[in-house]
C-alpha cells in the first residue's frame, strides 16, 4: 500500500459503464524520510468511493489488491483509495496528524 496526497480529480464524460459513478483522484505518493513525510516521484491516478479531497491524505491500494475493495468487482482499476489518513505516527514520533501538527 502507498502514502500518497490527492492533488487532484479527473472528469471524463466518456468512459467504460464500470466507471459509472465513480471518481477519479490524481494521488502523488509520499514516503518517510528523517522522521518527515516528503513526496516521492510517483504520480497515480487512482479510484476513489471514499470522498477524498485535495490535499487530504489517503492509503491507495494497486493491483489484484485494488479489485478487492467491494465497490471495484466490476472495474477495470489498478489503483484504489482504501482510507483516508488521520495519523501516522513512525519511528515513535507523529509524522502526520490531520488538522494540525
Amino acid at each position: 500500500m502507498i502514502i500518497a496526497k490527492v492533488t487532484g480529480k479527473i472528469v471524463a464524460t466518456v468512459k467504460d459503464a464500470g466507471f459509472d459513478g465513480k471518481k477519479l483522484a490524481v494521488v502523488h505518493a509520499h514516503i518517510i524520510k528523517d522522521g518527515k513525510l516528503t513526496p516521492g516521484q510517483t504520480v497515480l491516478v487512482a479510484n476513489d468511493d471514499l470522498g477524498a479531497g485535495e490535499g487530504d491524505l489517503v492509503v491507495v491500494t494497486q493491483g489484484s489488491s485494488a479489485r478487492m475493495a467491494p465497490s471495484m468487482k466490476s472495474c477495470a482499476t489498478d489503483a484504489v483509495v482504501v482510507a483516508l489518513i488521520d495519523r501516522i505516527d513512525a519511528d515513535g514520533n507523529v509524522v502526520f496528524k490531520k488538522g494540525g501538527n
